[in-house]
């Protein structure tokens, strides 16, 4: 109380226009900044917040949250590096089907090459 909001984020710009966009659309929703504690450490919150009105539709005053979404940003960074190993992987998988396959298909056309060369061979050693 008695002190501008935005300085407790680490971007106090960004924290006025979430401010003014509340004031200019009646509400903000999910708006994501970074608080600055006293000690430097650092928290992700979404900021809600809507205007306060009186039955004339003056603006009173404003009521504001903001919700702690740490570990859940914690949770999508390990999804994603979680997600980057298993396409890493796949496509060690994909590298490794095509050599399989490429072998065999390889080894099935030799398979036919011998049996042609089996076939003109034979007449040819009956006579």
């Amino acid at each position: 109380i008695g002190t501008d909001f935005s300085n407790y984020f680490t971007e106090p710009e960004k924290a006025r226009e979430g401010y003014r966009q509340v004031f200019a659309k009646g509400s903000v929703t999910d708006y994501p900044l970074t608080i600055r504690h006293g000690d430097g450490q650092l928290t992700d919150v979404l900021y809600n917040a809507s205007v306060y009105r009186d039955a004339r539709g003056n603006v009173l005053g404003v009521f504001a949250a903001a919700r702690d979404v740490t570990a859940q940003r914690r949770a999508e960074g390990q999804v994603a590096e979680q997600r980057a190993r298993e396409l890493e992987r796949l496509a060690e998988l994909e590298r490794f089907q095509k050599l399989t396959v490429g072998r065999e298909l390889k080894m099935i056309e030799l398979k036919k090459e011998i049996e042609e060369l089996k076939r003109k061979v034979a007449p040819v050693g009956t006579i």
